[in-house]
């Protein structure tokens, strides 16, 4: 059986994603803070399945939005954090997200459904990761902003891999009844 990089990342994303959640879920009843390291549980776990499992193997655009999510955060706390960059950095995220994910092709609708989790799971990886970097740990508004930003980006991941598949929905639509000659 060969190993799919594409499914080890949809697994570790939706791993990472479930994680989050869970600490989320569980963090008032408990108030642990150690709960936030579900979510390296979440992707270690996810990563394993994904080297045994079989389900997501054609999956295309959250098997790239899992690195998107990784990238377009560490891209946020280098570029935005340390510094007085403006919103520059912000709106490049954005708009880099979007643009990406509108040239990924979706395997099915079910794909692009799983996009927002993979994405978010690679971001809060990411954060996690970075906790104890110096500028994201003394500014005290960067987390909460950063959350927005990746909650927007997330949206947007999301919208642009449903215009890119129902693109390709609707050429495929078009195509079919140029071939029946219904025209």
């Amino acid at each position: 059986m060969s190993v799919s990089w594409k499914r080890i990342s949809v697994f570790a994303g939706m791993g990472s994603f479930l994680g989050f959640l869970t600490a989320i879920l569980l963090y008032e009843p408990l108030e642990q803070m150690n709960m936030v390291y579900l979510i390296y549980v979440g992707f270690i776990l996810g990563a394993l399945a994904g080297l045994k499992g079989k389900e997501f193997e054609g999956f295309n655009a959250s098997a790239f939005a899992f690195p998107l999510g990784i990238l377009s955060s560490l891209l946020l706390i280098l570029l935005w954090v340390p510094g007085n960059a403006g919103m520059t950095p912000l709106y490049l995220v954005l708009g880099l997200t979007l643009g990406i994910m509108m040239f990924i092709r979706p395997s099915s609708l079910s794909d692009v459904v799983v996009v927002p989790m993979t994405y978010l799971g690679g971001f809060v990886l990411v954060i996690l990761a970075m906790k104890g970097y110096p500028p994201l740990a003394d500014n005290e508004f960067a987390i909460p902003i950063m959350f927005q930003v990746s909650g927007s980006a997330t949206g947007l991941a999301f919208f642009g891999s449903l215009a890119r598949w129902g693109y390709g929905f609707a050429r495929r639509m078009a195509e079919e009844k140029v071939g029946r000659g219904n025209v």
